[in-house]
């Protein structure tokens, strides 16, 4: 009977381990803190015109900030009479960006930047975007510096969850 009890025991154990190591490890950083900081200045001085301070993006609301009337008649235009700008940030940006590669969120970054130049931008701005994007979305920063053709999938590095259950 103690035998049939061990076995037991050992089996749930053995079950319980095998399950832990079939849970996906955390995704590597695929960018280093230097570049999210930069990104997160070159974030505040422009896309944050747009997407809002918060990157949560505008729906078009009264009292959204900052004010459309505050911002340049090429913000504004950019923007459109809506009023939406998509977010930068949670579950609708990862609804959106999760399943394709951090090279296509630098690519489209790079699409948009150059209407809007951050001062002090270089070649290496968008890349630096993305970085402080993807940490403001939950990735980790690591020793590996983002590149433009980083193929790391934006919902695993993020880890965030896909919604299914």
């Amino acid at each position: 009977m103690k035998q049939g009890a061990v076995l037991l025991s050992i089996s749930v154990l053995g079950f319980a381990l095998f399950a832990q190591n079939g849970q996906q490890p955390a995704a590597p950083g695929v960018f280093t803190s230097a570049q999210a900081e930069a990104g997160r200045a070159a974030v505040e001085n422009t896309c944050g015109k747009c997407h809002t301070p918060s990157l949560l993006g505008r729906k078009g609301d009264q009292g959204e900030l900052p004010p459309l009337p505050s911002l340049s008649k090429d913000y504004q235009e950019f923007i459109g009479p809506r009023g939406f700008v998509p977010p930068l940030a949670g579950p609708i940006f990862i609804e959106r960006w999760g399943p394709k590669t951090v090279a296509q969120l630098v690519a489209r970054f790079q699409e948009t930047v150059p209407y809007f130049i951050p001062e002090g931008a270089n070649d290496e701005t968008t890349v630096n975007i993305t970085a402080y994007i993807l940490q403001l979305n939950g990735a980790k920063a690591g020793t590996t510096p983002l590149a433009r053709n980083t193929n790391g999938i934006v919902r695993s590095v993020t880890g965030a969850s896909d919604g299914r259950k």
